[in-house]
């Protein structure tokens, strides 16, 4: 009897599967069966991407221990991706989707349709993202639903690169936890389904840390390609988190084994150079992005403290912690992890991020054995040592804003996917001993 329960899993799941399919079928049928020609581009864009994610989906599966199991949950993140991305239309959570939509189709039809380039939006930030909204209208005409549905697509992109570089990074981690987190967490799901930063972030992220992941395995050219890239494109938009990002792998290179016989030390001291250059010069560009005058402590703090109070208005505004203590940057980790807590929730969608927030807390406290493992290997392991640098540091940086619907935004893709490889991490050692005792894992 155990040995025919396997196929009847696989049955199952590629049943799930086909109809998960003809739910997507049903919904490109909707799309297509209108005169509305916005709404046909934007079914147009979904069969193709649907296309595409068959065949990627299937490949990454392939190669995947999971295998059909991973592939499932592929196609119920992307289902759910867009139903989020519809329940943010029509739960009116698009005000900054609707700014890129107008400028984007403003400046394909003044510039791109007219053969000139819009050299002006080639900056840091949301002139960036005016642009790529600019660029899609050119290639596929005018459609907000086709361009939401692309962006989510995006979303769903960077999720497959964390779910890479977790798998590299930690081969005797718990990826079925890892995928489940990554591809189903609400927040996550919710917050990179719609035309705006956070899917592009969590993209070019996702493909940073994939690089990060190969280049730590082996040096390599695929690895320096995803790291190139992804750095570059999460630079144009958000550059004081690459900022972070490249603090913390220049950090996390520090304990790097490198085998070069008497060019080791050479070569250490090389790449160090070099990452440290590359940091200095993000960070200069992030500071002029942020509005720090000069890089000392002291400037940084009162950039931090000018930012609160900017970003302390509105419904979601809090009275945020001082970190210029140690007690204030203690009292950071739970407000930037885990509020708001459900006494501070206002409206419904802040009392829903409250109860995610707790679920969070409950899962840290659950894993609370593999966290502490990832932890304690922290100065063993250079990838532990690169997620944990950089979950500080965009908790330190982070704690300036006093509003709680940015930071649950933000939070979501740029920091949930490192803490959830903590949560996920399993110890080659803890591994060995539960197999050999039977002991449950972390």
């Amino acid at each position: 009897m155990s040995t025919a329960a396997p196929p009847r899993t696989e049955s199952q799941q590629g049943l799930f599967g086909l109809l998960l399919l003809v739910i997507l079928a049903g919904i490109i049928g909707v799309f297509l069966g209108t005169d509305d020609m916005e709404v046909v581009r934007a079914g147009v864009i979904l069969s193709m991407l649907t296309i595409v994610s068959l065949v990627l989906f299937w490949r990454v599966s392939r190669s995947d221990p999971q295998g059909a199991r991973l592939l499932t949950v592929l196609l119920v993140s992307f289902v759910f991706k867009l139903l989020m991305g519809a329940f943010r239309h029509y739960g009116g959570l698009l005000a900054d989707a609707y700014a890129y939509d107008a400028a984007g189709q403003g400046f394909a039809s003044r510039w791109l349709m007219r053969g000139e380039w819009p050299e002006h939006l080639l900056t840091f930030g949301t002139p960036f993202v005016k642009l790529l909204v600019a660029l899609a209208y050119y290639a596929t005409g005018v459609t907000f639903g086709g361009v939401t549905i692309l962006w989510a697509w995006f979303g769903l992109l960077g999720m497959l690169f964390f779910h890479l570089a977790f798998s590299t990074a930690f081969p005797h981690g718990n990826r079925r936890l890892y995928t489940l987190l990554i591809f189903l967490y609400p927040s996550m799901l919710l917050w990179t389904s719609s035309l705006g930063k956070d899917a592009l972030v969590i993209m070019f992220l996702g493909m940073a840390a994939y690089g990060v992941a190969r280049l730590q395995q082996r040096l390599g050219f695929v690895g320096l390609w995803w790291l190139a890239f992804g750095v570059s494109g999460a630079f144009m938009i958000r550059p004081h988190v690459v900022g972070v990002f490249l603090v913390a792998f220049g950090a996390s290179a520090l304990i790097l084994p490198i085998r070069a016989g008497l060019m080791t030390p050479i070569v250490r001291l090389a790449g160090v150079a070099i990452l440290v250059g590359l940091s200095i010069i993000v960070v200069l560009s992030a500071s002029d992005y942020a509005g720090v005058e000069e890089l000392g402590a002291e400037s940084v703090l009162e950039s931090i403290s000018s930012r609160q109070e900017q970003s302390e208005r509105g419904g979601s505004a809090f009275e945020q912690v001082d970190v210029r203590s140690p007690l204030g940057l203690a009292m950071a980790v739970p407000t930037i992890l885990f509020r708001p807590f459900p006494w501070e929730a206002h409206n419904t969608y802040a009392l829903v991020a409250s109860l995610e927030g707790l679920g969070l807390l409950a899962l840290i406290f659950f894993r609370r054995r593999s966290v502490a493992a990832a932890i304690s290997t922290m100065f063993r392991n250079s990838y532990v040592l690169f997620i944990s640098v950089y979950i500080l540091l965009f908790i330190f940086f982070f704690s300036a804003i006093g509003n709680f619907g940015i930071i649950a935004r933000q939070r979501a893709s740029q920091l949930y996917p490192f803490i959830f490889m903590w949560v996920a991490f399993m110890a080659p050692r803890l591994t060995e001993k539960t197999d050999a005792g039977g002991e449950r894992h972390p």
